[in-house]
């Protein structure tokens, strides 16, 4: 019984892996603040460029928005922090960087910079 409910969530997950890759790009979540201001978010393109990654198009992926391939690695960096002795001031510093990474892509993306 108890392999039963995460068997079930696998298959469901499979299902909607399968359905999506089966329909590449008809998804477009639209941004609230690149509709208000003009200017893309540091989020604006990770849906699609995640659909690219998940169809094997790395090239299409980071043209969409090259912090698909970073969020992952941040985020391991943060769950190995979270075991560590020292998880608070490493949590800090893994946002802090995180945050000023963010904003520097930000600047980069809207030539701020």
């Amino acid at each position: 019984m108890e392999l039963r409910k995460p068997l079930i969530a696998s298959g469901i997950a499979a299902a909607g892996l399968t359905y999506l890759l089966a329909v590449p790009n008809q998804y477009k979540i639209p941004c609230a603040f690149n509709y208000a201001t003009g200017l893309q978010c540091p989020g604006c393109g990770l849906t699609r460029a995640s659909m690219a990654i998940l169809r094997g198009d790395f090239q299409a992926a980071f043209n969409f928005n090259q912090l698909v391939f970073f969020v992952p690695l941040f985020l391991g960096a943060l769950y190995l922090a979270n075991r560590s002795k020292h998880a608070k001031p490493l949590r800090l510093a893994l946002v802090i960087i995180g945050a000023i990474a963010t904003l520097g892509f930000f600047l980069l993306r809207n030539n701020f910079i």
